[in-house]
């Protein structure tokens, strides 16, 4: 058993409508056991315009593991209070996955 860890950048490009979100495969060098997503950091912002902020969310996790890849589903939104996503939005999440090795 050992234990490894690889770390990446999720960008999310200008949206608006809906929150977004991606999957996202990071390779390990030998099959995975069992995996984890832990989130090292993020950057979210409306494009073009100040707005004040009414819910974000910012989220990660294991959707599946297959051999020696675990594929990660990040989750991003960013909206204000009028009850809708009609701002655009931006940025990223700084992903990290744990797994054990076998």
């Amino acid at each position: 058993m050992s234990i490894d860890f690889v770390s990446r950048r999720i960008t999310f490009g200008p949206h608006s409508g809906s929150p977004q979100d991606a999957n996202e495969d990071f390779a390990f060098p030998a099959r995975v056991r069992k995996a984890e997503t832990f989130i090292n950091g993020f950057n979210i912002g409306f494009v073009g315009a100040d707005h004040e902020l009414f819910r974000q969310e910012v989220n990660t996790a294991v959707r599946s593991i297959s051999g020696n890849v675990v594929t990660v589903r990040a989750v991003f939104s960013l909206r204000d209070s009028s009850g809708n996503f009609d701002d655009a939005y931006s940025g990223f999440i700084d992903v990290v996955v744990v797994a054990d090795l076998q």
